[in-house]
């Protein structure tokens, strides 16, 4: 997909409220619709993978997905993949070829628990929940919880894994969502903006919000992220039943404010060429004060500090 620059421009110059409210409302109808999909496959299963590449808004799309489904009279369970996680300690953890610790690779999760999660709550069965502690890298069985599914319930399972084989293996009839930034941003024919580049922007600047990571730290971590994803996650995004593009029109708008003073300041980093392109690519846009943007904002909800 596509979006103009010279569209974008000309609303956030004549109504930026707006073009806020419209992209919002075309968000929501993309949930909406995956949520409607949901809802008539209750009979092949009652379970939902969701899964998507980093940065792309599975943890706010999935929670805007549950309330979607509650408009339908169904309640929806929500667990984090990342809960699934080993400890790094183990020694049969995935390395990259560095020696390192492969947080990318899906045989990082305890695929074994939880695809047999995955039968078991399809088939009206208890399970317990695990519960990952990324600051201890270990198990807490004291946050485990209980889970059963009712009825006119479903459990969302979100994480960067979703589609990958080594789970839908396990539930071949769950439904299967995809989430990513899809359309990137031209001016006529011309690439002004590719969509990855979005999610660089989402990530460097809810990584200094919320994790306390410098520009340079997240993009030291890009290429690996970004070797993972085509390793691990787009080769298996067209087994999705439906895909949902999180794009705003306005987000790189109102990322410049932001993301262009941290960019700028960068001296030695590991990502120069990209930091070039996006660079460029901002200065393309008229800004968009962060402000204007509502509570319900899935940057806000997922990247941006609430007022």
């Amino acid at each position: 997909m596509r979006l103009e620059l010279n569209d974008i421009n000309y609303a956030l110059r004549t109504d930026p409220k707006g073009l806020v409210n419209r992209c919002d409302a075309l968000y929501d109808n993309r949930v909406e619709k995956a949520a409607d999909l949901v809802v008539n496959r209750l009979k092949s299963s009652r379970v939902v993978l969701l899964a998507g590449p980093s940065s792309s808004g599975k943890t706010t799309t999935a929670s805007r997905l549950r309330k979607a489904l509650e408009q339908h009279g169904v309640y929806a369970h929500m667990i984090s993949l990342d809960d699934y996680y080993r400890s790094k300690a183990e020694p049969d953890f995935p390395r990259t070829k560095d020696g390192e610790p492969d947080l990318e690779a899906p045989e990082g999760l305890d695929t074994a628990l939880l695809g047999a999660h995955l039968e078991a709550l399809d088939q009206g069965r208890e399970i317990l929940v695990p519960y990952f502690d990324f600051q201890l890298q270990a198990q807490v069985p004291e946050k485990f919880r209980s889970l059963r599914l009712g009825e006119h319930e479903v459990v969302i399972f979100e994480g960067i894994h979703g589609l990958n084989p080594i789970l839908t293996g396990k539930n071949p009839e769950a439904t299967r969502l995809f989430v990513s930034t899809a359309s990137s941003i031209y001016d006529n024919d011309i690439e002004v903006f590719d969509r990855v580049w979005m999610r660089v922007l989402r990530r460097i600047v809810r990584d200094f919000n919320f994790r306390a990571a410098s520009a340079e730290e997240t993009l030291g971590m890009w290429r690996n992220v970004r070797l993972g994803e085509k390793k691990y996650i787009t080769p298996f995004k067209g087994s999705a039943h439906y895909a949902i593009d999180s794009s705003l029109g306005y987000e790189v708008a109102a990322f410049r404010p932001i993301a262009e003073p941290m960019l700028l300041k960068l001296e030695e980093h590991p990502q120069p060429k990209l930091v070039d392109l996006i660079l460029e690519g901002l200065e393309s846009f008229d800004p968009l004060d962060p402000a204007l943007l509502p509570e319900t904002s899935l940057l806000k909800e997922e990247f941006l500090p609430r007022n």
